[in-house]
């Protein structure tokens, strides 16, 4: 990225030098992206965000398809907000927007997404894994099912994009990215259109991105997303950090695993301590080096309710337990040991406290 960010300036939709230079750069990455994916170089397009891919995805095939007779969108009810926020937008356009179900490990209800599903939708939207429980989707089943009865599918597949450069197929019809997941800049996302899917641009002014997001190209944050993308078969998995955490975990009085290894993602690692709210337990485990998160939003200085644990089926009490834990291929066993003694350590002194 330095290169673009000290003396690259050129407008990568100029004609002049500079501009073809970075037209060529955003190509390069393009073509990274898309030859990770298996999916052809115009299939892809890039944005200024993954909630501003997902937004285009479900809006932008509302937009375009206001004709076509089917007047309903579904959307699991443990989707990330930049999905689930754009329920207003759709009814305001007419459609209905119904929730998915989940069960207890926040895993959409096959069954239910069936009776759910009928000739008047037009898109359905589950995400590939759960941005909180790290629950795997079975996008695949989903898919299938959408095809079935002529739905649009969108998956939001921010947390798995390492999977689906992978080889992991075939892949919905809309699939939105963001850079900053795999090690990329903040501020780039990207959204796969399957070739024929109809959407309508939601920002316009310019002719950039085949005329679906208008706007100059972040050019130096679309070369760190390529370069991410390239790099992560060189990415050692989390998994083995993850798995030490949860070992020595186990062993703690109290922990609670909200889903099981196997079905989540290899980084993410999720429970509670019964009868412990997880504010305390967070402000004592950052006051010990260790950053980790409650599952919910921070909105005007307080937690908010984790509207996934609350749609997974726990009681208000429970979500207030809440807690999540991520890992990078940088996380080493001797690290997780540590982060697993810290969070062992402040339970016992925040229950203490409590009693």
């Amino acid at each position: 990225m330095e290169p673009w960010l000290a003396d690259g300036f050129g407008n990568a939709s100029s004609l002049h030098r500079e501009g073809r230079r970075a037209k060529n750069a955003v190509d390069q990455a393009r073509e990274i992206l898309t030859g990770a994916l298996g999916v052809l170089f115009a299939e892809v397009l890039f944005t200024g965000s993954g909630t501003e891919a997902a937004n285009l995805a479900v809006i932008g095939a509302a937009l375009a398809n206001q004709d076509a007779r089917r007047s309903r969108v579904l959307v699991s009810a443990v989707e990330h907000h930049c999905v689930l926020n754009t329920r207003p937008m759709l009814e305001r356009l007419g459609y209905r927007v119904d929730l998915i179900p989940v069960d207890r490990e926040a895993r959409v209800r096959m069954d239910a997404l069936e009776d759910l599903l009928g000739d008047d939708v037009l898109l359905v939207s589950v995400m590939h894994a759960n941005n909180e429980f790290g629950t795997l989707q079975p996008v695949c089943e989903v898919a299938a099912l959408a095809r079935r009865f002529g739905a649009l599918f969108h998956s939001d597949a921010v947390q798995a994009l390492p999977m689906l450069a992978c080889g992991q197929r075939p892949l919905p019809d809309l699939v939105t990215f963001s850079a900053h997941k795999i090690g990329g800049p903040k501020g780039v996302g990207a959204i796969y259109i399957l070739a024929g899917v109809k959407l309508k641009p939601l920002v316009v002014g310019g002719g950039q991105e085949r005329e679906m997001r208008a706007g100059t190209e972040n050019v130096a944050g679309i070369v760190g997303f390529g370069a991410a993308v390239g790099a992560l078969s060189e990415r050692s998995s989390p998994a083995p950090a993850r798995d030490a955490f949860l070992d020595v975990l186990a062993d703690v009085p109290g922990w609670t695993p909200s889903v099981s290894r196997a079905e989540s993602l290899p980084g993410h690692a999720h429970g509670r301590f019964p009868g412990i709210h997880a504010e305390p337990m967070l402000i004592r485990l950052d006051r010990m080096g260790l950053a980790a998160g409650s599952g919910a939003a921070c909105s005007s200085g307080s937690l908010e309710p984790s509207h996934v644990m609350l749609a997974a089926g726990y009681s208000g009490e429970e979500v207030r337990e809440g807690l999540r834990f991520t890992f990078g291929p940088e996380t080493t066993i001797e690290d997780a040991h540590r982060a697993a003694s810290f969070v062992a350590e402040a339970a016992a002194a925040v229950s203490g406290i409590r009693s």
